[in-house]
């Protein structure tokens, strides 16, 4: 069974008009927290209720609550950043750990041209044992 329309009131065509405030410069978004954080960089002993008064004073209304809040999410990513580096470097491990014997792909080309330059390996171990006795 279909639902019966509601009689409703018609609506008045006059235009309802919203008076709006003059606009003023919104200030840009951020704009009060970097003040705030320039405000903490430079005047790194005062409290937060100082730096709110420093603020205000120079035509930025501020509270010491936001300056403690921003205060505190600053002393959180230093500490998150401080605590990130010693994992970072346990992360990629220590370096790769070569036996004392290894031998990388250059030395062992070097090795070869001196054994093509002495006439083999025989010559090459030869003078290789005569230059150890002589650094002896």
């Amino acid at each position: 069974m279909p639902r019966k329309a509601k009689a409703t009131e018609p609506e008045t065509t006059e235009a309802k008009t919203v008076e709006t405030p003059p606009a003023e410069a919104k200030p840009v978004r951020g704009a009060k927290t970097a003040a705030i954080k320039t405000a903490l960089k430079t005047h790194k002993n005062n409290s937060p209720k100082e730096i709110a008064e420093l603020l205000t004073a120079s035509g930025l209304p501020t509270t010491a609550g936001q300056v403690s809040n921003i205060k505190s999410i600053l002393a959180a990513k230093k500490k998150a950043k401080k605590a990130a580096e010693p994992a970072a470097e346990e992360a990629a491990g220590p370096a790769l750990e070569l036996p004392k014997d290894a031998v990388s792909v250059a030395l062992l080309v070097k090795a070869k041209k001196l054994v093509q330059e002495l006439g083999g390996v025989k010559e090459a171990r030869t003078a290789l044992n005569a230059l150890a006795q002589l650094m002896d």
